[in-house]
């Protein structure tokens, strides 16, 4: 069953404006990295692969949810969607100079978000760079507001889903994930006022 069957076609309007930004500056620091080719894990309506490929990347996107995938093929002609499991992609080892993995790790049981960046870093070519958004942790009291509204978006997401979110911000966030996996994740930018972080990992 695919979970996002019946939001795929809100997905943009609700979470869009707030991520744009975000994407926008992935694509910056890809840009700056000289990134030519890549792909975008968990990539939803592929809002972040039709940034990229505007900005003249060669973007793949993958997804499992094919309700998903047919909002991001109508509005991201320029960018490829392909259906299929992060944690199992197709593609060969060191087929792409990045990858990048928006806002999916915080909704995944810690397992699966291991093995969607193991599988990330497999595919990107040594010398290349994995890029990840996600929540961190706030400082004590910081843009209360800012945390409500992400709270309630993700409790409106269901009760898996706000479930995992919140064992996820209980363990530590991404500094916690990253010292999991025994990889260096490097914070490169605060985003959603000290709520949210992108995270550079050399590959």
């Amino acid at each position: 069953m695919d979970e996002y069957g019946c939001t795929a076609r809100l997905y943009d309007p609700i979470v869009g404006p707030a991520l744009r930004p975000i994407h926008t500056a992935i694509v910056d620091a890809l840009l700056l990295a000289k990134v030519d080719c890549m792909v975008d894990l968990c990539c939803g309506t592929g809002m972040l692969a039709g940034i990229a490929a505007s900005s003249g990347i060669n973007t793949t996107g993958v997804d499992i949810s094919r309700t998903m995938l047919d909002v991001a093929r109508k509005k991201r002609p320029n960018a490829t969607f392909i259906h299929g499991d992060a944690t199992n992609l197709s593609f060969p080892d060191n087929t792409f100079n990045a990858a990048t993995i928006s806002f999916a790790l915080h909704e995944k049981p810690q397992v699966l978000g291991v093995a969607i960046v193991t599988e990330a870093r497999r595919v990107v070519r040594p010398g290349g760079c994995l890029i990840i958004a996600d929540y961190l942790a706030p400082p004590a009291d910081s843009a209360v507001w800012t945390g409500w509204i992400i709270r309630l978006v993700e409790r409106i997401a269901g009760k898996e889903h706000h479930q995992l979110f919140h064992e996820y911000m209980a363990a530590g966030c991404m500094n916690e994930f990253f010292r999991h996996i025994g990889i260096n994740g490097r914070l490169i930018r605060n985003n959603l006022n000290g709520w949210a972080g992108i995270y550079r990992v050399e590959c």
